[in-house]
């Protein structure tokens, strides 16, 4: 399970991981603003939000295996559509909407189908079922700016397309749902104490978790983490370029991030096995708030580097840590409908997120203050997250 579900990850980190080595040989091509064309994120955001939930919830009562072969399909074909635009309709319609339908898809039933297979190690499997985002985060940029660079951008997105279509697809086909509603037992399911036992077989549903305060308060978290890595995967690689660092080079920074991110998405289920969750988001956050701040003053190749590594280790360790928070503030039972109305709202920051930069640079010919304002929505994220972590104490002491 937790491989099949890493490769359709993997696979599925080719698409957004390459769209900021995209960004400039389309704009050029076309003569289109960044800001303009990174508006495809934001519908993708938009349609993938509330899809996100259709998916959550048909994941609950059906299991991922069809849909998630289904939505990994979908993928495949508008990759290869992608190679075809010519207007940017085209690209606000096969970026924005299919693919999203195909990520959402994919994305939501994996990562909430794992953690119901492991009551032991649960952060460790979750961990290591990203890291398929992280091996395909390594290779997509070099990829497609080799692909770019020795034929065109069309060619590229066609060979990214044919990796989905025969990776994925085949790889969800091996998927399976709730093991206790097969009659399996989770791993290391020997003895369930009482109070994880209603947590596993009851927890909130929906509706009860959007009457907490944890639930809003979360969903903020992500709305300003995922605002973040939006403006990051689309507009570092052309920032980097603007700044006289050639196209591979460029590409590189994003591959060294993704790269160094399987350390944080490996130490993140490790450490969040033994202190919990919702503290050690907080420790990631604080490690990308310094990775910001140093954006600002990166003028080097060297110095763009250095952030990636730093920038990839807390990127890494906040991304599994979404789901396992959301388990343990509403429970597993209905985790795929919970975690997928919190990605509504994290959705919303991302949709907000690359767009803005993309007309802050388009206006003021920089990215500087689009850096400013992600370093102050992850210094919110992590004061958000304190005052998650004091509500979730207090209703543990009412328990």
């Amino acid at each position: 399970m937790v491989f099949s579900a890493a490769g359709i990850l993997a696979s599925h980190a080719l698409i957004f991981y390459s769209f900021g080595i995209f960004l400039r040989p389309i704009t050029e091509q076309f003569n289109w603003d960044r800001g303009t064309l990174s508006a495809a994120i934001s519908i993708g955001m938009l349609v993938s939000g509330p899809f996100s939930i259709v998916a959550g919830r048909l994941s609950d009562r059906y299991g991922p295996r069809l849909l998630v072969t289904v939505s990994a399909i979908i993928s495949g074909l508008a990759l290869l559509l992608m190679s075809q635009v010519s207007e940017l309709w085209h690209v606000y319609l096969i970026y924005g909407v299919a693919l999203s339908v195909g990520g959402s898809g994919c994305v939501v039933p994996i990562t909430t189908t794992i953690p119901r297979w492991f009551r032991q190690r649960r952060g460790t499997a979750l961990g290591l079922t990203w890291t398929g985002i992280g091996l395909g985060g390594i290779i997509a940029p070099m990829l497609a700016q080799w692909l770019i660079s020795s034929y065109d951008w069309p060619m590229a997105y066609i060979v990214i397309g044919i990796i989905n279509l025969i990776v994925a697809a085949p790889l969800a086909l091996t998927l399976k749902g709730n093991p206790r509603q097969m009659g399996i037992q989770p791993y290391g399911d020997t003895s369930v104490p009482a109070g994880e036992a209603d947590l596993i077989s009851e927890g909130l549903t929906l509706r009860q978790a959007i009457r907490t305060g944890r639930f809003w308060i979360f969903g903020l978290v992500m709305f300003c983490f995922i605002f973040i890595i939006q403006v990051m995967m689309a507009h570092i690689a052309p920032h980097a370029v603007d700044m006289g660092i050639s196209a591979t080079l460029a590409a590189s920074i994003v591959s060294i991030w993704a790269a160094v991110s399987l350390i944080g998405r490996n130490t993140a289920g490790y450490i969040s096995d033994r202190v919990g969750p919702t503290r050690s988001i907080i420790f990631y956050l604080g490690i990308m708030t310094l990775a910001m701040v140093w954006l600002l003053f990166a003028e080097d190749v060297w110095m763009f580097y250095f952030f990636a590594v730093v920038y990839g280790i807390a990127y890494g360790g906040v991304v599994p840590l979404q789901t396992l928070v959301t388990g343990e503030l509403f429970g597993l039972r209905y985790l795929g409908a919970v975690m997928a109305t919190l990605m509504l709202m994290g959705s919303a920051g991302g949709a907000l997120g690359a767009p803005l930069a993309g007309v802050i640079f388009d206006v003021s010919g920089s990215y500087q203050v689009a850096f400013i304002i992600c370093l102050l929505m992850v210094i919110l994220a992590i004061i958000l997250s304190v005052i998650l972590v004091r509500q979730n104490r207090k209703q543990k002491a009412v328990l």
